[in-house]
């Protein structure tokens, strides 16, 4: 039997999200599946998804909640008879109305969650509180409907499991395209070329790694790829520390582009207070860049592998040792080829397409 999939997805952009969902889209066979796309506002991919034969409809809404009964309506006429309807929702605000909403519809449900639990409980004002304990418990009464809940992380999948007393199965997302690139990381540049890429906002935490780099002066050179609401301030702080000519902001940067500023940077960092998993992070292994990231709850310790692939640190304190060391030139990282390969593999468009065609087989 033919699957009707309709992926639904609050925003459609260059985020790990709309990345992953794309790449499956693009290696689902159209002989096996029809394959909607339902997204709020504008998504990145509209033309290309257009031109595999897969509808995208954009629905005009700031606020996912308003937007559900034109989705509802959307969702009823992309069902069909003598198909499999299978209706794949994604992160928990999107997870949640979905449930609310749609869940008396002749289909099965998927919730993909790829934000970390941890997420809800890290507030940065009175309103971020209550707004994240009352998701708390809309989870609760809501995910355990679904047909079936996968994340992106067995560390997520565990969190989900223990809180909530729910069966979440781990699918990584496709973010390794089968090939390394081999660079030696014995710069002839003087300064430590560090890169990092990221939408730039509050939870990303990256004020606090400007102000701990600026106590390495001339000796560092940051490239901050991405764009996002903190950036006038990100650039007022730039201006404050006299860090002008050692930190670049680069905007948006096209995937297809993207490996050329790899090939740039000596280390990579992730400073998120939370992070699902950071593709880019997978992405800068494939380049051979060890990574330095945030304890943030997420895939990050998969992904390194402990520390066999970077350093992982818990607070700022721990970050400004690890930075020490890196510029007295006491950390060296030189992979092994076939063990990176044999790594990241896990994390390729091949295994997630496998585990995901497995899914909607047996999904009931």
């Amino acid at each position: 039997m033919k699957i009707n999939l309709i992926f639904f997805i609050s925003e459609f952009g260059l985020g790990g999200a709309g990345n992953s969902i794309y790449k499956l889209c693009k290696n689902l066979s159209v002989d096996k599946y029809k394959i909607s796309i339902i997204c709020l506002n504008k998504c990145y991919y509209k033309d290309q998804l257009n031109n595999m034969g897969i509808k995208v409809f954009e629905v005009k809404s700031k606020r996912t909640a308003m937007a559900m009964i034109e989705i509802k309506k959307i969702t009823v006429k992309l069902l069909k008879n003598n198909y499999k309807n299978i209706f794949a929702s994604n992160i928990y605000y999107s997870n949640i109305l979905s449930v609310f909403f749609l869940r008396n519809l002749n289909m099965k449900m998927i919730l993909i969650e790829r934000t970390p639990h941890q997420e809800l409980s890290i507030y940065y004002n009175f309103f971020d509180f209550v707004k994240k304990n009352f998701l708390k418990i809309l989870i609760k009464f809501t995910f355990h409907k679904a047909n079936e809940c996968i994340s992106n992380s067995h560390y997520i999948s565990n969190e989900y499991n223990k809180i909530y007393n729910l069966n979440f199965k781990t699918i990584y997302p496709p973010s390794f395209d089968g090939k390394i690139f081999r660079k030696s990381l014995k710069s002839s540049k003087n300064k430590i070329y560090f890169g990092t890429i990221c939408r730039l906002s509050k939870e990303k935490n990256l004020s606090s790694l400007i102000k701990i780099l600026s106590n390495f002066k001339n000796n560092f050179f940051l490239e901050i790829i991405g764009e996002g609401p903190e950036k006038e301030k990100l650039l007022s702080l730039r201006k404050k520390l006299h860090l002008e000519k050692q930190i670049k902001f680069s905007g948006k940067v096209s995937p297809d582009k993207i490996k050329t500023h790899f090939k740039k940077f000596d280390f990579y960092l992730n400073s998120s207070d939370f992070e699902g998993f950071p593709n880019t992070a997978v992405e800068a292994l494939s380049h051979n860049v060890p990574v330095i990231a945030s304890q943030s709850h997420g895939g990050i310790n998969e992904i390194l592998k402990g520390k066999k692939f970077g350093y992982i640190y818990k607070d700022q304190y721990e970050l400004q040792k690890i930075l020490k060391q890196v510029f007295s030139k006491k950390i060296k990282f030189i992979f092994n080829q076939s063990e990176l390969f044999k790594h990241l593999n896990q994390f390729s468009e091949t295994n997630n397409l496998k585990m995901y065609n497995n899914l909607f087989k047996k999904v009931k």
